[in-house]
């Protein structure tokens, strides 16, 4: 009998078996000088009744709110509403660099399967665990890109930043610099899934001038339609303040820099090099730079890394108590997991799937003009907290999920066979479920890093990173959520708290992390369903609500 592993890789060869290996999810992380914890990089309905079964996480396909004819129709969208992808800012006449806050890449994450094929049936399996040819090597494995985007900050200036400023908006932007090939594709997917986005948010506006495509003739000719295109962005930026997305403004208009860019002056003013032929600079709305990456740490370690105030007389003053664990909890359930869960909704209600959700892909913001408000230790405020999803280079339609033959190869390992080109109910359901499964692992970090009562700053947290927790779940305890993975977390006195706050209301909040890291494993056993998943309904969820 011949061993075989699943894989999206070049097939390698370990004597007379042949080896492969499946790809999972991709990931952002971000790499950044100055803060590195904090730089990484993002229609509320009430009638979903709640049910702990996921197959009711489901819109039905006769549901006149939500026509299954509608999710799979046509998605290329003829016209950009919000023009992001149209408009070309001139560099020093609309907006100016203020520094470079640092660079992102992204990790590749592969999870290796060993198994026997069958010769009568290519469905049928056995997995073999762990690896047969060498049990020491991770059944998870992980490859950093290294930087292929940096940031910049920077500001509107002139007319527009002059518009701005008399409507009391923010003139600070976020600049992206995509360089070389496979940057340019995740410039692409961004500018291609935002626009559907911001299309979209425009399209139930009540702008008419939008819906007629007006926002996109007056930044296709900004050149003599600037003060048009001006009051658009004005609007444009104004209603993105609200949205669960990081928006985009436009492109910089780099070819008019063409022999006009001196670099030792760039590097004098920024302290990087200038940008290298072909690069493409996209322009974002400002939400800041704090993520849920940097906000996933005991409250006694955050607080034992504040800066110490001086007092009257030059004295350090140590940082006030942290606030009550009962009003952490309820900001970051209420607050940041509510909002991060509407977020993903978007998207998926927009025909859009994410593909690289992680904690650094969660942009936590404020509406107040300091950002940073949102992740301070001090924060409880819910109605000050902006939770917006951010890095969209590998998303794109679920309806073209089956082109992807990593996709497909992931499916297989749910026993679910998709050809190319296949765009079912199932295909959809599988690519929602898996945003929802890497969200779900995001909760369950940040729940056991941020509510735990630690006795000290120095206390030794047990790990609660994605891979760790994957592996625990998935191999230890058998996935067995609210049985053997609750005792694990109960077993440890500093997650009583959190123990005690998922199992309120039946164990809701056990249910809620339940439903979503194994997302996948109920899409495929509900594969001939005539219902569309959707993760909107974990909201009616009484964790959420009481």
């Amino acid at each position: 009998m011949t061993l075989a592993a699943a894989c999206l890789l070049p097939t390698l060869v370990a004597a007379f078996v042949p080896l492969s290996c499946k790809r999972q999810t991709l990931y952002y992380q971000l790499n950044t000088l100055s803060q590195p914890s904090h730089l990484s990089m993002i229609k509320d309905n009430d009638n979903n009744d709640w049910t702990s079964d996921f197959d009711d996480f489901s819109i039905d396909d006769a549901d006149d709110s939500f026509e299954i004819s509608k999710i799979f129709a046509d998605r290329v969208t003829p016209a950009d509403l919000s023009a992001c992808q149209s408009r070309q800012f001139s560099l020093g006449q609309d907006l100016v660099l203020s520094d470079y806050v640092g660079n992102m890449g992204f990790d590749e994450v592969t999870d290796w399967e060993y198994y026997y094929p069958s010769e009568d049936d290519p469905t049928d399996r056995q997995v073999v665990q762990p690896n047969p040819f060498d049990s020491s090597k991770p059944k998870r494995t992980r490859t950093s890109s290294g930087s292929v985007v940096r940031l910049f900050r920077g500001e509107f200036i002139g007319q527009l930043g002059g518009a701005l400023s008399a409507q009391a908006l923010d003139r600070r932007i976020l600049v992206k610099e995509f360089t070389g090939t496979l940057a340019l594709q995740l410039a692409k997917s961004e500018l291609e899934s935002v626009g559907k986005l911001q299309s979209d948010l425009l399209a139930s506006s009540n702008d008419e001038d939008a819906k007629k495509g007006d926002w996109l003739r007056a930044a296709s000719s900004r050149s003599v339609m600037a003060r048009q295109d001006n009051t658009n962005i004005a609007q444009l930026i104004k209603q993105l303040g609200q949205t669960p997305f990081l928006g985009i403004l436009g492109e910089v208009n780099l070819a008019e820099l063409d022999g006009n860019l001196e670099p030792n002056e760039f590097y004098r003013a920024l302290g990087v090099p200038p940008p290298k032929q072909g690069a493409v600079w996209v322009v974002y709305e400002y939400a800041g730079l704090t993520t849920l990456g940097g906000y996933a740490q005991p409250a006694e370690v955050r607080r034992a890394s504040l800066t110490p105030k001086k007092g009257f007389f030059g004295n350090a003053v140590k940082p006030p108590p942290v606030p009550a664990w009962s009003a952490r909890a309820n900001y970051l359930v209420k607050g940041i997991m509510k909002q991060a869960i509407i977020g993903v909704a978007t998207l998926h209600e927009s025909g859009i799937v994410h593909r690289s959700i992680g904690r650094n892909s969660i942009i936590l913001s404020s509406k107040a003009m300091d950002k940073r408000e949102a992740v301070s230790l001090y924060a409880t405020l819910t109605s000050q907290l902006v939770v917006k999803l951010a890095d969209f280079g590998f998303a794109g339609w679920y309806k073209d999920s089956t082109a992807n033959e990593e996709f497909c190869s992931r499916a297989r390992t749910f026993d679910l066979y998709f050809r190319k080109g296949d765009n079912t109910i199932a295909t959809t359901n599988f690519a929602i479920a898996e945003d929802m499964h890497a969200l779900g692992f995001v909760f369950l970090g940040l729940l056991l890093s941020s509510l735990a009562q630690v006795p000290t700053a120095q206390y030794p947290l047990p790990a609660t990173d994605e891979d760790t927790l994957q592996r625990l779940l998935g191999e230890i305890f058998g996935k067995d959520v609210k049985g053997e993975f609750r005792d694990y977390v109960e077993a440890e006195e500093i997650w009583s708290g959190v123990v005690e706050l998922l199992d309120e209301n039946d164990g809701a909040g056990w249910t809620v992390l339940e439903t979503l890291v194994l997302a996948r494993e109920k899409a495929a056993k509900n594969k001939y369903t005539s219902q569309m998943f959707t993760i909107r309904g974990l909201l009616s969820n009484p964790f959420f609500n009481n």
